[in-house]
């Protein structure tokens, strides 16, 4: 009797040890409840990036203040490189809550209308894209977030990951004219975004993996390209490149997100602390992105690569020439409430 007592006793104690540590794969808090003595939360976080890469060490700062600030009860380890799959397996398994979190690019394949991230020439300068993108309060985030929410996944923050520009080999001739037809051949990425952004710029396309890019670009297969910032020009084809427009059509948005059931349950203190942490980072990762693409052109300058930077006036209308030429191409993808509010240039308003 006494044996079987002791028995009952030790896995009542075991099961309530249990309880008391968190973690992805562990019982919700109650939503909104206060935080439990001794509950803590290991998690995972994936991203494509290495761990010595700008974003990397910037997501990491912000994942060890969540650690202090909590009092060491939420600890989020960082997986690099895809470590634990390519994106849009991460993405899903982050929908499923077999992965916790994720700093990655969008997947947009279970909602078309996250398509927006890529919409070009949405802002044309990294303030406008700081107030757009990482404002938790603007349009364009709640909307993100609340399109997320229904695939069951929690908006942390977006990162700005450069203002892209157009690279080549030779100079190119009005690059901003919008009705110039060029006769470059510049690659770019398969996905219709970048497609209709070249063609709207009125070059000719080509599409080539990115693993081929710098070849492509060394033996002339292709005359230049659209899909990457200043900064990612100068560390991975300054020796094949002569020429860079920062045309600044697209700001490349890196989405930080977490399983929502996982968010939802933890104490309410710490999904503030949670949020407020990457909100913060995601915005000085911006600043701090800003001043490595201005730090590019300057290298490649200093290297003889030509640097063409657009005019105020040049960039307001090849905007221009985007919302009435390009912008009526999304029609069908994106939900037409949000395409209403993006025509419209609702995109700085906080939401209501």
């Amino acid at each position: 009797m006494k044996k079987a007592l002791a028995l009952i006793l030790t896995l009542a104690l075991s099961m309530s040890m249990l309880a008391a540590c968190g973690g992805g794969d562990s019982e919700p808090a109650e939503e909104g409840g206060e935080a439990a003595e001794g509950q803590t939360y290991d998690l995972r976080l994936a991203t494509l990036y290495p761990a010595d890469h700008e974003l990397t060490v910037s997501v990491q700062a912000a994942c060890d203040k969540i650690a202090e600030e909590t009092g060491g009860a939420v600890n989020i380890t960082i997986y690099p490189s895809d470590q634990l799959g390519d994106y849009t397996a991460v993405y899903e398994e982050v929908m499923k809550g077999t992965i916790d979190m994720t700093v990655n690019t969008m997947v947009t394949t279970y909602d078309s209308t996250l398509e927006m991230l890529t919409i070009p020439y949405l802002v044309g300068s990294y303030a406008e894209a700081k107030e757009v993108f990482t404002n938790p309060d603007s349009y364009f985030f709640q909307t993100v977030r609340e399109r997320q929410q229904a695939l069951n996944i929690e908006t942390l923050g977006i990162y700005i990951s450069g203002a892209m520009g157009i690279g080549a080999a030779e100079p190119i001739e009005n690059p901003m004219d919008p009705a110039a037809a060029h006769s470059a051949l510049i690659r770019c990425p398969s996905m219709d975004s970048y497609l209709w952004t070249a063609e709207g710029m009125g070059f000719n396309t080509v599409t080539i993996a990115y693993s081929e890019l710098y070849s492509a670009l060394q033996t002339g297969t292709c005359d230049g390209w659209i899909g990457g910032g200043a900064y990612v020009n100068y560390i991975s084809f300054r020796d094949v490149l002569g020429y860079f427009c920062d045309a600044r059509y697209i700001y490349e948005n890196i989405v930080c997100i977490m399983n929502k059931e996982l968010f939802d349950g933890m104490p309410a203190e710490y999904q503030t602390i949670i949020q407020t942490a990457f909100t913060e980072s995601t915005q000085s990762f911006c600043d701090q992105m800003e001043a490595l693409d201005a730090q590019a052109m300057e290298d490649m300058a200093a290297m003889g690569i030509e640097i063409y930077q657009p005019t105020e006036a040049e960039m307001d209308a090849m905007k221009a020439h985007f919302q009435e030429n390009v912008w009526p191409n999304y029609e069908g993808t994106l939900d037409e409430a949000v395409l209403a509010s993006l025509l419209a240039n609702g995109l700085t308003a906080a939401a209501e």
